[in-house]
């Protein structure tokens, strides 16, 4: 009768420790869930924080009609374009600056197109890319003030 004791003890000795380990494991997940959830939202409401964009208003400072050789072989081809910069309204340095500084912001509007094919220059997907690159290209000139925007109010390739 003492044997039979023993082996319920041992085998309800094992069922808790399976409980045991069960619920430990339970624990672990319901934790690791409990954290992904977290981090989920917390990273939703960020992003949606982050993707208000603030509007910066912009002023436009037109820099005249450029004509331009472009980089085509065998064919003579040129653009014909007038441009106009912007930058922030707030910015009271940009404007002097492109004004003194326009030869040196007129020569890397002119070398950027003298680089680039009429294919290239005429493919409208093409259009942010050079925007972007002309923006980068002109910043680079400029010490105190940044533009933001380039706007093209004329854009002929013959």
């Amino acid at each position: 009768m003492a044997e039979k004791q023993d082996v319920k003890n041992e085998s309800s000795g094992k069922g808790n420790k399976a409980i045991m380990v069960v619920l430990f494991i339970l624990g672990l997940f319901v934790l690791g869930a409990a954290t992904f959830g977290g981090v989920y939202l917390f990273m939703k409401t960020n992003n949606a924080v982050s993707a208000q964009q603030v509007v910066v208003e912009n002023l436009y400072t037109d820099l005249g009609e450029f004509t331009v050789n472009l980089n085509d072989e065998g064919a003579r081809r040129y653009l014909k374009c007038e441009i106009a910069v912007g930058y922030d309204k707030k910015d009271k340095k940009t404007p002097t600056e492109l004004e003194t500084n326009s030869v040196v912001v007129k020569d890397a509007i002119i070398f950027y197109f003298r680089n680039h094919d009429s294919e290239f220059v005429n493919d409208t997907a093409n259009e942010e890319i050079m925007k972007k690159e002309l923006i980068e290209s002109i910043n680079k000139e400029l010490v105190k003030g940044r533009i933001t925007d380039i706007r093209f109010s004329n854009f002929i390739v013959q």
